[in-house]
């Protein structure tokens, strides 16, 4: 008996339109950002924040870095800027070491 095996389990379903339920999501939270924007602050204010907020929320979901999503790429970014790191020498170690020539 044949067992069919999944493929493409690494790519994403598109849920909503041409978009993945991630990317949906980024956008949607983009313009609910801007709609409270409008209805808080004013129109002016809107026009000011309409382009950061909506190139931020785009970025989010489309941009990808290495395969990486560009979330997950500032993620690992700043984990690396705040965790230390310390190297420690151990000279009791590993005497006869051989250098090329």
């Amino acid at each position: 008996m044949r067992f069919q095996l999944p493929q493409f389990v690494e790519t994403e379903i598109k849920l909503i339109g041409p978009f993945t339920l991630r990317q949906f999501l980024w956008i949607a939270a983009g313009v609910s950002i801007l709609f409270v924007v409008f209805y808080v602050a004013g129109p002016t204010w809107f026009l000011i924040a309409i382009l950061p907020i909506s190139a931020i929320s785009i970025s989010l979901a489309f941009i990808k870095i290495n395969e990486i999503s560009l979330i997950n790429y500032i993620a690992y970014a700043l984990s690396y800027l705040i965790n230390p790191r310390k190297y420690i020498y151990k000279s009791g170690e590993n005497k006869n070491i051989q250098l090329p020539q």
